[in-house]
């Protein structure tokens, strides 16, 4: 911070291109394109964090002049709060650990007038789950011939454990997509940062609604994060984390196979990342659930919130490894465990229901 303020001193005393600063934007097309993502500069915004982008997407007119948006379902919290908050009419599509229902998604496609669908092909946010490369290659071409665009929300690019693992934006149909990337999970969430690369189609407007919404973002944190790509430091401590995660999340996997009954948890698909979800029998409440593990230490996410009001709920709960160690996850899947038996044991539906 104290370097940033040095090298950027003339700037924090003016309002900078609403777009970023154009070296940062730089050293960002050179990250972006390590993971098969080949922006110009000039396609590259900062963002004061990846839910500003979201909001301001959500908000703002699109070139296919469509008006409707289709989210998965889950889907990050984040997104409908911003797609509530802006009013729109928002369509939802299920998401299982095997994908999506494509005759269905080609069916929105075609029929329901959908200026973008938003989706998080890489550890989604509360599955866990990935697409395959095949998923994603369909998915760019169906938007292309759609004229649809694809919100790809790849905040976790940087924990991915297969190099062969491109994103959306890679596969032809770059055209329509839009690809987002924040930089909280890696380094630190308050410096408040993502980055997206855009369609040219998209630079005049969305330099419009960027300035109009906060006329620049922190020239002091996009600083720091120009500082520390140029350093080397970042991709240091991004490799760091990805082992440090990676290593968690096959541990949360290795001890849910162990002590959870397999069908219902969604962790065996998922090799890196930060989140899993458990699958629950509709019988459990899972609020219920939710405080009587926080009453034992455990802390997991029901996830209502993910979904749509309108939309039928899954019964699952979200696990995260970000603030725990191999101690902690063994202990609190085996917590988990002893909570479902009680559940189990206490209900009138079939005994055999849970096996472990």
């Amino acid at each position: 911070m104290n370097k940033a303020m040095e090298l950027f001193e003339a700037s924090i005393f003016t309002y900078p291109d609403p777009q970023g600063l154009l070296s940062l934007r730089q050293e960002i097309v050179k990250l972006f394109q390590q993971q098969q993502v080949f922006p110009s500069a000039q396609q590259v915004f900062i963002f004061s964090g990846a839910q500003q982008a979201l909001h301001l997407l959500a908000g703002m007119p699109f070139p296919n002049g469509k008006t409707n948006i289709l989210v998965e379902q889950p889907t990050y919290w984040g997104m409908l709060a911003a797609l509530k908050t802006q009013r729109q009419t928002v369509i939802g599509i299920e998401r299982t650990p095997d994908g999506i229902d494509w005759v269905t998604l080609e069916r929105h496609f075609q029929s329901n007038m959908i200026k973008f669908f938003y989706t998080i092909p890489r550890f989604h946010n509360p599955l866990g789950t990935s697409y395959t490369a095949e998923d994603k290659q369909r998915l760019a071409e169906l938007a292309k011939a759609h004229d649809v665009y694809i919100v790809e929300d790849d905040y976790l690019a940087d924990l991915e454990t297969n190099r062969k693992a491109d994103p959306i934006h890679a596969y032809n149909g770059a055209s329509h997509v839009i690809y987002l990337r924040s930089f909280s999970k890696v380094m630190m969430p308050g410096l408040r940062l993502a980055a997206a690369v855009v369609p040219d189609s998209f630079i005049p407007l969305l330099q419009w609604h960027k300035h109009s919404a906060d006329l620049s973002t922190s020239v002091l944190s996009q600083g720091v994060l120009e500082i520390y790509m140029k350093s080397g430091m970042y991709a240091h401590h991004a490799k760091q984390m990805n082992a440090l995660y990676s290593h968690r999340i096959k541990h949360l996997r290795a001890i849910s196979r162990r002590l959870l009954p397999e069908k219902y948890i969604y962790t065996t698909q998922s090799c890196g990342g930060l989140f899993a979800s458990i699958h629950l029998p509709d019988f459990i409440h899972t609020e219920d659930l939710v405080n009587r593990l926080e009453n034992r230490g455990v802390d997991v996410l029901a996830t209502d919130k993910h979904f749509l009001s309108s939309f039928p709920k899954l019964n699952l709960l979200r696990l995260s490894i970000i603030r725990t160690d191999e101690h902690d996850i063994e202990e609190g899947i085996r917590i988990i465990a002893e909570e479902l038996e009680r559940t189990r044991s206490t209900s009138s539906l079939p005994k055999p229901f849970f096996r472990f």
